[in-house]
């Protein structure tokens, strides 16, 4: 028997899967173009560009930020399987890693003559932090490779080596006003809460990935010129604080709105995974009830 088409009203899975991903993939990029408007529209508002400082330090925090969004937001909306995700979280990491010291290198050799090696030793921090994310996509890299007991134990370290390291960063990165140091460790403290959580969870990355949503947009709150400004307006740093909270927050609410809620009704009778989890905590529910 040859190949038939599929019933009327129907849709082959392959079309399914399909329309499914690029409905999602244009959902993330609206998120993330509204969010980079609302971003970039803060700092228009205060003119973070009104020195070579303050201009610096928008591309400084956010390259990070974006980083670490990329890795919540995956986190917390994407459902892959443990050795996919090492894979996609490692490239990304080792990506970055390049981009970042590649880019410093550069610009190190061009304004101090070439003089790298008393450049790193004395000025390295942020270059230094960013070998380190790269070691730890060549660590995701390698875990799915690896035996698969090793792996699955393995596969979240690199998370708590990050969070390790960027508290040790962050102790290191001075800071101009008190504003700017409540919001790096308040990020900070996001990334470790992220990170720990990936290991503890180790079957759930989705309270880590909103954890890390959080640290990346106080991380990006933190720059100089937002908080040079905040200084100067005589802004209550708590308040500060919680209003850049509010953001990723409400970020997080519409990225589970988008991709975290299923619907009741589904095409052709099937049940989402949502809808079969209760049922099957109902039937465990009444099993109970019936034995008591």
């Amino acid at each position: 028997p040859g190949w038939s088409p599929p019933p009327p009203g129907t849709r082959a899975p392959f079309a399914m899967d399909a329309c499914r991903g690029s409905r999602a993939l244009r959902m993330h990029v609206i998120l993330a173009a509204g969010q980079l408007a609302v971003l970039t529209s803060i700092c228009a508002s205060v003119n973070v560009w009104r020195s070579p400082l303050t201009s610096r330090q928008f591309p400084g925090h956010l390259g990070p930020g974006l980083f670490i969004a990329a890795i919540g937001i995956s986190a917390l909306c994407a459902e892959w399987p443990w050795r996919r995700r090492c894979e996609i979280e490692g490239r990304l990491s080792v990506t970055a890693s390049i981009v970042y010291v590649s880019g410093e290198t550069l610009e190190a050799t061009i304004s101090k003559g070439g003089r790298l090696a008393s450049f790193y030793i004395k000025h390295g921090l942020h270059a230094w932090m960013a070998f380190v994310v790269g070691l730890c996509g060549a660590m995701l890299l390698l875990v799915p490779r690896l035996e698969p007991t090793l792996g699955y134990r393995l596969k979240d370290v690199a998370h708590t080596w990050f969070a390790v390291a960027w508290a040790w960063f962050i102790y290191q990165h001075k800071q101009p006003n008190e504003i700017g140091v409540s919001m790096h460790w308040t990020a900070t403290a996001w990334i470790v809460i992220g990170g720990f959580m990936r290991t503890l969870k180790a079957d759930n990355p989705k309270e880590s990935g909103a954890a890390y949503i959080l640290a990346a947009y106080t991380f990006f709150g933190g720059q100089t010129g937002l908080t040079l400004w905040a200084d100067a307006a005589s802004a209550n740093v708590g308040s500060y604080v919680l209003a850049w909270h509010a953001l990723p927050i409400v970020a997080i609410l519409c990225y589970l709105r988008v991709f975290g809620v299923t619907s009741k009704a589904h095409p052709g009778g099937s049940q989402g995974e949502g809808d079969l989890v209760a049922t099957v905590e109902e039937g465990l529910l009444a099993g109970e009830a019936k034995r008591g």
